[in-house]
C-alpha cells in the first residue's frame, strides 16, 4: 500500500540565520521533501539561540526558489500582528505561490506576543481573539 500525504521540513529561525535555512529547504526539496512549517517567533527561545528572523519576508523568498508548499507553524492574530496585516501577508503569498501556501494560526505565548509591553491576557482570552480573528 502506497503511503498517503507527504514529510514535511521544520524551518527553526531560532536556531538558524534566515539564507542557511532556505539552503537547507532546498536541499530538503531535493530529497524528497514536501513542505515546509516556518516559525513564527519574535525571540528565541535560549540565549545561546541568538536570532530569530522574520517570517513572512522569508516565505516569499522560499516560494521564489523552491516548489515546496510553505507556511507558518503558527502565527497569532490580534497581538503582534493585527488580523489585518495577517490576511494581507497570506493574501499576497496565496497570490504568488497559488496552492502552496497555508496559514496555521494559534492563540500565542507571551515569550513572542508580549513584546510590545501591553496585558498578556489568559489563555481562554486569547483562544477568544483568536476566534474572533
Amino acid at each position: 500500500m502506497k503511503p498517503t500525504g507527504t514529510v514535511g521540513y521544520a524551518a527553526m529561525f531560532e536556531q538558524f540565520h534566515p539564507t542557511e535555512l532556505l539552503g537547507w529547504c532546498k536541499q530538503a526539496e531535493e530529497s524528497g521533501f514536501g513542505s515546509v512549517m516556518a516559525s513564527d517567533h519574535f525571540h528565541p527561545w535560549t540565549p545561546n539561540q541568538g536570532q530569530s528572523a522574520f517570517v513572512w519576508s522569508w516565505m516569499g523568498a522560499l516560494g521564489a526558489t523552491t516548489n515546496l508548499r510553505f507556511g507558518t507553524g503558527v502565527t497569532p492574530p490580534g497581538f503582534r500582528y493585527h488580523p489585518a496585516i495577517i490576511a494581507q501577508g497570506a493574501a499576497t503569498l496565496e497570490a504568488m505561490y497559488p496552492g502552496r501556501f497555508w496559514l496555521g494560526l494559534g492563540a500565542g505565548e507571551a515569550l513572542n506576543e508580549h513584546v510590545v509591553g501591553d496585558y498578556w491576557p489568559e489563555a481562554p482570552t486569547r483562544l477568544r481573539i483568536l476566534m474572533e480573528a
